[in-house]
């Protein structure tokens, strides 16, 4: 047998665990009514042993038993909706309950005429049994099948509710899982052309720092193209992207961009999205160190607050302009939002603070997760 096979007996166990059930099922209701047909013989003071209510019993709903498979069959080829209304399903059901309801009685009176003695003593022939029975017996077996009908169209609207139910699931979190792509997606292109312009404007002024920044370049395109399939890393991993791409912003910044990390060490195993600061960190330089001339800084902190991660980027620039001040500065940031609301369904915080001449914080929070080396990658 290959690997990729399932045994025979691994793929019947459930049918025959059903089948079981089934069985149980009926034989529990027919004890429970022989139980009542014992006692009311009691009551009533009629010789009527427990075994001929067992019987009796027995071959009522066990003939029900074997009629139930018929009807279920019957309700998944005639199902009755609402919406629309299938008249014709619906106006089927009455033919098919009067027929049933007749062919059962038939099976059941004849059933018991042979198996209790009593019966063939009371009877001498069938006939006499069906006058005496039937027409009662009828009016039960259509109550009876009825509810039947009711169970089987109850259990079918469960099925087809639950099935709904997994179905939209499924579609909810692929469309949530392709959504988490193409934001994590734009995160490269947009760091990639940045990168290839400063390069670019190097090549010619500082060749040396061009070749400076093409090899970070590469490391920092080697690490990204190593969890291209991740969504989450730790820390620590995902500050080796960060000191790649601040490394090559240093190389054109010179000693215009100072950086300083604070990590508690207990933070760096925890999980975090992967790519989620390099956006926040390229923000910072792109508003908060360019646009001056003299010195500035960026620090990464963070920090375990009860049972979150709390991670910050703060730079000493000007800080948010009127304009800024509604969204935010940046396509990078708006992807950050949108991420972490996607991933942690609002069980999360992103939150800008700043104040003008006085730079900019970005303050991220979500679940504490510990993660070990490696990222977990999309479904």
């Amino acid at each position: 047998m290959g690997d990729n096979e399932t045994p025979p007996v691994q793929k019947q166990a459930p049918r025959w665990r059903a089948a079981l059930l089934f069985f149980a099922a009926w034989t529990v209701v027919a004890l429970v009514f022989a139980a009542i047909s014992f006692a009311a013989s009691l009551s009533e003071n009629r010789p009527f042993g427990f075994g001929s209510a067992l019987r009796l019993n027995a071959v009522l709903f066990y003939s029900w038993a074997v009629f139930s498979l018929l009807i279920f069959w019957f309700c998944r080829r005639f199902p009755i909706e609402f919406r629309p209304l299938k008249t014709r399903n619906l106006l089927v059901h009455l033919p098919f309950l009067v027929v049933c309801a007749i062919v059962h009685q038939f099976v059941h009176l004849t059933t018991l005429w042979f198996v209790m003695p009593s019966f063939q003593r009371q009877f001498p022939t069938l006939a006499a049994c069906y006058r005496a029975y039937f027409g009662f017996g009828f009016y039960i077996d259509l109550i009876i099948a009825t509810l039947l009908i009711i169970g089987a169209h109850a259990h079918l609207y469960y099925r087809r509710f639950r099935a709904s139910q997994i179905e939209q699931a499924a579609l909810r979190t692929e469309l949530a899982q392709a959504q988490l792509r193409a934001l994590k997606m734009q995160l490269h292109p947009h760091f990639l052309f940045n990168t290839l312009h400063s390069i670019s404007s190097l090549v010619l002024e500082d060749p040396a720092k061009a070749n400076s920044m093409i090899a970070r370049l590469g490391d920092f395109l080697r690490l990204t193209l190593d969890h291209s399939e991740d969504q989450f890393v730790n820390l620590q991993e995902e500050t080796e992207f960060l000191r790649c791409y601040l490394e090559i912003e240093q190389v054109r910044f010179g000693d215009r961009l100072q950086v300083e990390y604070a990590f508690d060490p207990e933070t760096l195993s925890a999980e975090v999205p992967h790519l989620i600061l390099q956006p926040v960190v390229e923000n910072a330089v792109q508003h908060g160190i360019a646009p001056r001339a003299e010195p500035g800084r960026i620090r990464i902190t963070g920090h375990r607050v009860d049972n979150s991660l709390q991670l910050e980027v703060t730079d000493s620039g000007t800080g948010l302009s009127n304009a800024d001040s509604n969204g935010g500065r940046g396509l990078g940031l708006s992807n950050v939002r949108a991420r972490l609301e996607r991933l942690y369904a609002g069980d999360c915080r992103f939150e800008i603070r700043s104040a003008p001449g006085q730079g900019l914080s970005v303050v991220m929070r979500f679940p504490f997760r510990s993660k070990s080396s490696g990222g977990a990658r999309l479904a």
